[in-house]
């Protein structure tokens, strides 16, 4: 056995300090990682002849990924990419990523200092961004309004945690004033294949903000691997079905069950059990078949013995399917966006839709507050709508609503409910997801038999 580092992502400052920046490329090791397939070569062997002909590497790239469809060699090139000043709004936009890793500037942690992203679609119009301006200064003052309020309140209803965690609770439900133009950063993680498909969604939106972010990052990157980033432009494929009436539904459900995978707890253990023993599938569903409901329910308590909640599930579980009808904000959303393993999909931002006022701030008495800024962004909301579709997110919430379809494995959900019904998670994900909980465990009482908080996972 032989095992060698091939390589592994550093800082830029370092990677500028070596000496042929002209090697100093991910393209190499996607290049070599191809040909393995192919040659009698060691890899390690591979990997030194794709650095010392970096050129014919780059066509190898080219030719393997574009004119053969071998996409997964992109897969090879990992890039990091520090995004410095872009909108809430866009941060969604860039989750939609599902194979990429993000770490985002947190509003329930950090204090936010009012700065905020102007559309470059209103700075022509002085009327338009006078009165965006008044609007997100209307919401600033009444953050940290909120925000003070809410620290005296819990102070002196006797608050039980660090001065931290009392300031971390009322930031996070001040927050939910600010419009989705406040100002955050990221951390992004990405290989070369989810890159360039993230710059092709970055293009197809009509907002500006979006196509200036996915020039950022092509002037960036190309350069640098041309054979790898190379249909960055969005087309004609997938559009949109513009001639439906928008109808926008001020929905009140937080969470409802639409479909569920067909005697899923039987499928789970078919499953396992070929994992498990080597039988085929019809040898497998013949012995399930015939349990009976008490051998089902000591089946899942066996594979439940000594979990952990750092443990994943196995893989059986994502057997089981299930499809949620979800209202939450978009402070609520911007959690639920970084499970990207399930299939997500929202409506877009419209006032008419609900939004969410935080019990806590709902005890310190300043609705009347807080109605006041959501007339404001949704007077302005129409003015920046007329002006382009998709326009007047920017003028809308934290609190906003959306409505949500979700759709997951078993498997899924349950590393979900781990973290979000824990005590620690903010109040509104944690609502939503203890009503998922409280739901499936209706449908699967033993497949779901150890499904909680991971704080509740001491018991197994």
């Amino acid at each position: 056995m032989k095992v060698e580092l091939a390589g592994m992502n550093i800082d830029i400052e370092l990677v500028k300090e070596i000496e042929r920046q002209d090697l100093a490329t991910p393209e190499t090791i996607s290049a070599a990682y191809a040909r393995i397939s192919r040659s009698q070569k060691d890899v390690t062997s591979l990997r030194l002849d794709a650095l010392n002909e970096v050129e014919k590497a780059r066509q190898s790239n080219s030719n393997i990924i574009y004119d053969m469809g071998h996409s997964s060699i992109a897969e090879h090139a990992v890039f990091n990419f520090d995004l410095i000043g872009i909108s809430r709004l866009m941060s969604e936009l860039i989750h939609r990523s599902r194979l990429a890793s993000f770490t985002e500037k947190s509003q329930r942690y950090v204090t936010l200092k009012g700065d905020y992203h102007i559309p470059e679609e209103i700075k022509n119009n002085d009327k338009l961004c006078d009165e965006f301006n008044k609007m997100i200064s209307k919401q600033n003052d009444l953050y940290q309004f909120l925000y003070q309020k809410a620290v005296e309140y819990l102070e002196q209803t006797g608050f039980e945690g660090k001065k931290r965690e009392l300031e971390g609770k009322a930031k996070e439900d001040a927050r939910y004033v600010l419009s989705l133009s406040t100002i955050t950063q990221m951390g992004i993680t990405v290989n070369g294949r989810s890159l360039e498909k993230m710059l092709q969604r970055l293009d197809k939106s009509t907002l500006i903000e979006a196509k200036m972010l996915r020039q950022e990052i092509e002037q960036q990157v190309k350069p640098i691997a041309p054979s790898l980033i190379k249909y960055t432009k969005a087309d004609t494929f997938g559009a949109a079905v513009t001639d439906i009436p928008k109808i926008y539904d001020k929905q009140t459900i937080r969470a409802k069950l639409i479909d569920i995978s067909i005697d899923p707890e039987r499928k789970i253990l078919i499953a396992h059990l070929m994992d498990e023993s080597g039988y085929s599938f019809s040898q497998a569903k013949s012995i399930v078949t015939q349990m009976d409901e008490q051998q089902i329910s000591e089946s899942y308590r066996k594979i439940f013995k000594g979990l952990k909640g750092y443990h994943s599930l196995p893989r059986s579980f994502e057997m089981c399917d299930l499809s949620f009808d979800l209202s939450m904000s978009s402070s609520c959303f911007a959690q639920l966006k970084r499970h990207r393993m399930a299939s997500i999909f929202k409506t877009n931002y419209h006032p008419g839709m609900a939004y969410s006022i935080p019990p806590l701030l709902q005890k310190l008495n300043v609705e009347k507050e807080i109605t006041e800024v959501m007339e404001i962004s949704a007077n302005l909301y129409e003015k920046f709508e007329t002006l382009k579709f998709g326009l007047g997110a920017y003028c809308m919430t934290n609190a906003h609503h959306l409505n949500v379809l979700m759709k997951c494995n078993l498997r899924e959900l349950y590393h979900f409910v781990r973290l979000r019904s824990d005590n620690h998670s903010q109040w509104e994900i944690k609502q939503i997801s203890d009503e998922i909980m409280e739901i499936v465990k209706g449908y699967l009482p033993n497949a779901t038999t150890a499904m909680s908080g991971k704080d509740g996972y001491n018991q197994f």
